[in-house]
């Protein structure tokens, strides 16, 4: 628990950074949307608070200054489980390559494994007095939300790849995709995109 008397926005009072970069977005003008996010595999430790205490730093100062400016939170609930991590039982290995948002919670309690660690979380923000809008990627998929996004993508896999080898050092094969497909069958993130004509691409998995 935050002690009353301690008010989260001393945190920020001489952030001359944050002024820096306000100044920036101040002189773009219109709408800004800061925006951060997690992948809720595990217990949320308090490392993982510089991330969105910067972002809250810099959104507060663009409010200070009366620029229109939106704090976000996207939780990462339709990233795989990667592994059955020691917290949790061994009857979870069924469950790794599955996303997020689909696997139990741990605890019964929750709407979800997601859910499981990303509410207690969210909740400790309020005690610091961050309260940011937050958005679910499994709900951002299947609304359709992300559907401009990876048709763009999949068209541009070639200049993708190429960025890749370049930045990352990665050698991609020439069939790689930059899209992992939830299989329809046993429900993992495991889908390779064997060919692909918008509006259509065909999969195998890898499972």
């Amino acid at each position: 628990m935050v002690p009353e008397n301690i008010k989260c926005s001393c945190l920020f009072s001489c952030v001359h950074w944050a002024d820096v970069v306000v100044e920036k977005l101040a002189a773009k003008g219109g709408r800004h949307v800061l925006a951060t996010a997690i992948t809720p595999s595990g217990p949320i430790h308090v490392g993982n608070l510089r991330e969105i205490l910067t972002t809250e730093a810099i959104y507060r100062a663009l409010k200070e200054r009366g620029v229109d400016a939106e704090l976000l939170y996207i939780g990462d609930t339709f990233d795989p489980l990667r592994k059955v991590y020691p917290f949790l039982p061994p009857s979870y290995e069924k469950y790794i390559g599955m996303p997020l948002s689909d696997i139990p919670c741990p605890c019964g309690a929750h709407e979800n494994y997601a859910a499981h660690f990303l509410e207690p979380f969210f909740e400790s923000l309020k005690e610091i007095g961050i309260r940011p809008r937050k958005e679910y990627a499994h709900e951002m998929y299947r609304s359709g939300r992300y559907n401009e996004a990876i048709k763009l993508a999949l068209d541009n896999a070639e200049t993708i790849r190429e960025i890749m080898k370049r930045v990352a050092k990665r050698e991609l094969p020439s069939s790689w995709m930059p899209f992992n497909v939830k299989c329809s069958s046993c429900g993992r993130l495991d889908g390779e995109i064997t060919s692909y004509e918008y509006p259509i691409a065909r999969y195998a998995c890898r499972s």
